[in-house]
């Protein structure tokens, strides 16, 4: 399923890339820090599966082609992390040890947005999407035993609207933001235990965007 979803990215890329080399209109690259919510799970020796989440930070790279005047092919992958760590006071219980919790993830996104230009340099961009995410999250505690433990990947598939606006500060380049809300369903499977639900977060991203082409 993983690679089937890659492969249908990189077609989709390289079919507007090559639309493009022969319209006019403008192509924009957007290079951003992103954050959002991680939908994870785990087995924790119960047997059973339970879903928890959590919040993440990351980078994205997003590709907008202008098929028209006011309408855009939109592509985006990225990637997002989370990491903590938690040392033993001198009150702490004797055994007690240091405790580490990562994440990690990736996903991609295609869709399709609405451009409206404002005066010269700006632009206001909005749309639907479909996003593929997945990520897991691992444990490590001297007291536990074993003392590390990494979950299984949870897969989450989810329609995404997002709003947002392009500032450019010259012609070829300036800052771009956006805000986003996604609903879906996400599965996780370990141990013969599996767990499926139905997450909706909010997301958010900003960075720099570059613009290529001379259309509008």
């Amino acid at each position: 399923m993983k690679r089937l979803l890659i492969a249908v990215a990189l077609l989709a890329i390289a079919a507007t890339a090559s639309l493009a080399a022969d319209n006019p209109k403008s192509t924009f690259i957007g290079l951003q820090v992103s954050t959002g919510t991680a939908d994870l799970a785990g087995e924790f020796g119960s047997g059973t599966a339970a879903a928890f989440d959590h919040s993440e930070y990351g980078f994205k790279f997003e590709y907008w082609n202008l098929m028209g005047p006011e309408y855009a092919f939109t592509a985006s992958g990225g990637i997002g992390t989370f990491g903590e760590e938690n040392k033993p006071g001198t009150n702490a219980s004797p055994g007690t040890g240091t405790f580490n919790y990562s994440q990690s993830s990736w996903n991609i996104r295609l869709g399709g947005d609405r451009f409206v230009k404002l005066g010269e340099r700006a632009y206001v961009f909005f749309g639907p999407g479909i996003e593929f995410w997945t990520g897991k999250a691992k444990f490590e505690d001297d007291s536990f035993v074993p003392p590390s433990y990494e979950t299984e990947s949870v897969t989450r598939i989810s329609l995404h609207g997002r709003v947002g606006a392009h500032m450019m500060v010259s012609e070829t380049w300036g800052f771009t933001v956006q805000l986003g809300e996604k609903v879906g369903q996400a599965t996780y499977e370990e141990a013969g235990a599996k767990s499926t639900w139905w997450p909706s977060s909010t997301d958010g991203s900003m960075g720099l965007v570059f613009k290529f082409g001379g259309g509008e």
